[in-house]
């Protein structure tokens, strides 16, 4: 199985990014092997993760560290599960993830989206 991970650089040791829909890098994780190609993520400013570019009919999960309700909802219809992993590193993320010791999550971790609390003026200073 493969893993959709946001990330902060674009490899293992790297730390999974605190947000998804905006992560610096996207990594595409083979389980098993650990052989990785990774993705430039999206700027600030776009109103959408766009996820569905670099999707493998091969990845069975997500990696991250909070998603927003679009983002969680967009994945979940394809039938792959998430996982918040706020503070591992890439590599450690994975190896807590196969080992069954997190649990995937049944609901997205924001209630709304940076781009929604923009719009409605309740975006919190960064």
């Amino acid at each position: 199985m493969k893993y959709l991970i946001a990330a902060t650089e674009p490899n293992l040791e790297a730390r999974v990014h605190k947000r998804f829909g905006h992560a610096d890098y996207y990594l595409v994780v083979d389980a098993d092997t650990l052989e990785f190609t990774w993705f430039e993520g999206l700027s600030q400013d776009q109103p959408h993760h766009d996820f569905l570019r670099f999707l493998d009919p091969q990845i069975g999960a997500v990696i991250t560290g909070n998603i927003g309700p679009n983002a969680f909802q967009d994945i979940q219809q394809l039938s792959l599960k998430v996982y918040s992993c706020i503070g591992l590193t890439v590599k450690e993320a994975i190896e807590k993830v196969k080992g069954g010791k997190i649990s995937s999550l049944s609901a997205s971790t924001m209630k709304q989206s940076i781009h929604t609390a923009r719009q409605s003026g309740r975006e919190k200073p960064r």
